[in-house]
């Protein structure tokens, strides 16, 4: 909500409760013409229906309208074809699938089930091991979430740079 519609919403509510136009502008320290304007269009404010995308990162959003994605039916029919990926559209990278994927299904979209996770055999320094020891014992993860994450981020990170 932009800081006009608080302010016409918070006006609006003190005239419900019976404040005379000369008092909600003392009280709110603004002129009388832009409380009786603010409660005038509070009406149609309250009525406007939020963007599809609420929720979704102003990049992210910036990402899908370049691929001409402009509606949550279109996100949802480009994840369930596989249009959706890493680097595609271009500025999607892991952390960017993750938000849609979190956002799709908080939103009732039934996505499939990611491939399960596969067994990898890495090899750590000394140094390294014990720092990710420190981690299991502090965060309570596993070993392979944490490095999943640590992967996912640094991945981010590389695509931002």
């Amino acid at each position: 909500m932009s800081r006009v519609e608080t302010l016409a919403r918070q006006a609006w509510q003190l005239k419900e409760q019976g404040y005379a136009i000369d008092d909600i502008a003392d009280a709110m320290g603004k002129p009388t013409s832009a409380i009786e304007r603010w409660i005038s269009r509070w009406i149609d404010i309250a009525q406007q229906m939020p963007p599809w995308h609420e929720g979704l990162n102003v990049h992210t959003v910036h990402c899908l309208r370049k691929a001409g994605i402009t509606s949550r039916d279109a996100l949802a029919e480009a994840w369930e074809s596989g249009r959706i990926r890493r680097g595609q559209p271009s500025g999607i990278g892991v952390s960017r699938l993750v938000e849609l994927r979190h956002w799709l299904e908080t939103t009732g979209t039934e996505i499939p089930k990611a491939a399960a996770p596969r067994a990898m055999i890495i090899d750590l320094t000394p140094e390294a091991e014990a720092a990710l020891n420190h981690l299991r014992r502090r965060t309570g993860q596993s070993a392979s979430q944490l490095i999943s994450r640590l992967l996912v981020d640094a991945d981010d990170i590389d695509r931002n740079t």
